[in-house]
């Protein structure tokens, strides 16, 4: 009898002190939920930096309470919130945009230590640095050079976790980043960038994709097929091709499988759904609505060949298995050239995470007749 009252009082002044830092979580949440549409609303300068640091010192606070790890922090919608999927890393980032349209990138990792029974909160100092020139570099918290992070793939290699990252950087007005990279840890601090993945030029420690700001790439992790799949670039003509803003989706789809302890790439994937269902949902990042997005399209790529197919490059395409019979009978085809389609999109999460609202539309003053 007497353990069970042990065991009772046990349960109850646990839950008591659960709830009762879930109040303190709870109200922390509230301050910046407020801050935070404070901040969204704003348009000056000095007015966005001084609320973003309040914001940034209120989330530090908070992330450091005891259950912060598993808190949802539902109401910050403009906040990224992700946890990779061995639920030991959750990344928290969020950008704020100027009056020049230029961007700022601030980001918190926290990490599960099991074995002492603790949770690490980094927070990541960024380096305004070219993307470009990252590709086989080794970074760390002291100079991230900022992004907003929206899909983790956990992989094993040796003894050591990987988290592969799917970011986006929104660049300039005239181009948009898409990126993957690797995240992880020396003790409880991050490192960005290993050599996982497999390129033209060799294996890099990050792939960055760079393309119009006009168009929508998707990148994002294919769970029923194990593959890392995104649109394949190509200039929107052959002369355009050293100036990656003017590079643009082109109705062809690569992938990364992860194979041999590497991300190697797949070209021209047949792109088949494997599922019944005749649609696939696919995550990107919409420049224009400033949200990661869900994008339908058909379960079966369109073929290039079709009249009514978007431009191919002239030359890189899906491969359908329509291709394959036909080159297999000693068919040939003749590609056609026509604009970029975009498909409806649907935001994604209700995560938006630009400070600015939507862009007002250019109105044409009319004039008065004269009589």
């Amino acid at each position: 009898m007497v353990k069970y009252i042990l065991l009772f009082a046990t349960l109850f002044f646990t839950c008591l002190t659960f709830g009762q830092e879930n109040q303190r979580l709870y109200a922390l949440e509230s301050d910046l939920h407020n801050k935070l549409t404070e901040l969204r609303s704003v348009k000056a300068d000095s007015s966005i930096k001084k609320l973003n640091e309040e914001f940034r010192t209120l989330l530090a606070d908070a992330l450091e309470e005891e259950n912060a790890f598993d808190y949802p922090f539902s109401s910050l919608k403009t906040l990224g919130k992700i946890y990779s999927q061995d639920k030991l890393v959750r990344i928290f980032s969020w950008n704020v945009q100027y009056e020049d349209q230029s961007n700022d990138y601030f980001s918190f990792i926290m990490k599960k230590d099991d074995r002492r029974d603790r949770v690490h909160v980094v927070e990541l100092k960024r380096k305004k640095q070219p993307l470009q020139a990252l590709v086989r570099e080794t970074l760390d918290h002291e100079n991230w050079y900022g992004a907003l992070y929206y899909e983790i793939v956990d992989v094993e290699k040796g003894n050591r976790t990987y988290y592969t990252l799917m970011g986006y950087d929104a660049n300039n007005q005239r181009s948009t980043i898409k990126l993957l990279d690797v995240l992880y840890f020396t003790g409880k601090f991050p490192k960005f960038g290993h050599p996982l993945f497999e390129t033209d030029s060799g294996y890099q420690n990050r792939v960055i994709f760079e393309h119009s700001s006009k168009a929508t790439m998707s990148l994002k992790y294919d769970v029923n097929r194990g593959k890392i799949v995104f649109d394949h670039l190509s200039p929107e003509t052959p002369n355009l091709k050293e100036f990656k803003e003017y590079y643009v989706p082109d109705m062809s789809y690569d992938a990364y499988s992860f194979e041999k302890n590497k991300w190697r790439l797949q070209e021209d994937i047949i792109a088949v759904n494997s599922q019944a269902s005749d649609q696939v949902d696919l995550k990107a990042y919409d420049s224009e609505l400033d949200t990661v997005v869900t994008i339908p399209t058909k379960g079966k790529w369109i073929n290039p060949d079709d009249k009514d197919a978007p431009l191919d490059g002239g030359g890189h395409r899906a491969v359908t298995p329509e291709d394959l019979e036909d080159e297999k009978n000693g068919k040939t085809s003749n590609s056609k050239k026509n604009k970029v389609k975009k498909p409806k999109k649907e935001g994604f999460g209700g995560v938006s995470y630009s400070n600015l609202p939507e862009k007002e539309k250019n109105k044409k003053k009319k004039r008065r007749k004269k009589d």
